[in-house]
């Protein structure tokens, strides 16, 4: 298994702090950079597209210093993962996606549960966001497009693959619920804001709900805009149909109920 994680609606970040924290996340999961590329528009005569354009670490801080770069990625490229073992990235609006940093490791969660929070941790109490996700995927690829909606990558069968691309702002200008109104679904990490908490189910709120009984995972301040809920793996389908079933996930899909055989006479 691998580990995701989306920090969503990052625009107070600006790109010389998001490539800090690209470091700490390869600090974090004691991997090197062994690639850096930008983000530019290439017209050629294919037309106009994005193109990821690779280049040195100390070339890239001087690029978004002179303000010649706004999204990047980092990675770690190893022999035997593909397409990378690890990588870091920071998207903005300007190329077509929504502001946002993601980063995926192909290394189980449980492996390197306590730096890898750390570091969530470490990022939440310097830099302002309102809603963020650590997740757990078979392919680091998958990690990757999940964190942007993309591929129709779901991690539930019980999850609509479409629906939070549909949410984001961009080129989608979606009503971008998730940063209090809602959740896209529950996850081993969930970081969230005092809206979040605030939200109605069964005559209490959210916040109220998870402390409630055992079972609904731990909440605990990790900023002072921000609360992590964990949710244990036992427990995460039970949490995610409640919560689903009182309509407060985005990308909720109720399982269709199973039709009984048939009986031959």
């Amino acid at each position: 298994m691998c580990t995701g994680l989306a920090m969503y609606d990052t625009s107070e970040v600006t790109p010389m702090e998001a490539c800090i924290v690209g470091e700490s996340f390869f600090d974090a999961i004691g991997a090197r950079i062994t690639t850096v590329a930008y983000y530019t528009y290439n017209n050629d005569e294919e037309g106009l597209h994005v193109d990821l354009i690779e280049t040195a670490l100390s070339e890239l801080k001087r690029k978004i210093n002179a303000k010649e770069v706004t999204a990047f990625r980092l990675f770690n490229e190893q022999k035997g993962y593909s397409p990378w073992f690890a990588s870091f990235g920071y998207m903005t609006d300007e190329f077509g996606g929504f502001h946002h940093m993601d980063a995926q490791c192909a290394v189980p969660i449980e492996d390197i549960y306590e730096n890898f929070i750390g570091f969530v941790e470490d990022v939440s109490k310097k830099f302002s966001y309102p809603y963020g996700i650590v997740y757990a995927t078979p392919k680091v690829a998958d990690a990757f497009y999940y964190a942007e909606g993309e591929n129709l990558i779901k991690l539930f069968p019980y999850e609509d693959s479409k629906i939070f691309k549909e949410e984001t702002p961009g080129r989608f200008k979606g009503k971008v619920r998730y940063r209090g109104d809602m959740l896209r679904m529950v996850y081993p990490c969930n970081m969230m804001n005092e809206n979040h908490l605030q939200i109605k189910l069964q005559g209490m709120t959210l916040g109220e709900w998870i402390v409630k009984e055992r079972g609904r995972g731990f909440l605990r301040k990790i900023s002072n805009d921000l609360w992590l809920w964990e949710v244990g793996r036992d427990d995460m389908e039970g949490v995610n149909k409640y919560c689903g079933d009182a309509g407060i996930l985005l990308a909720w899909k109720p399982p269709f109920p199973t039709k009984p055989s048939r009986i031959l006479p």
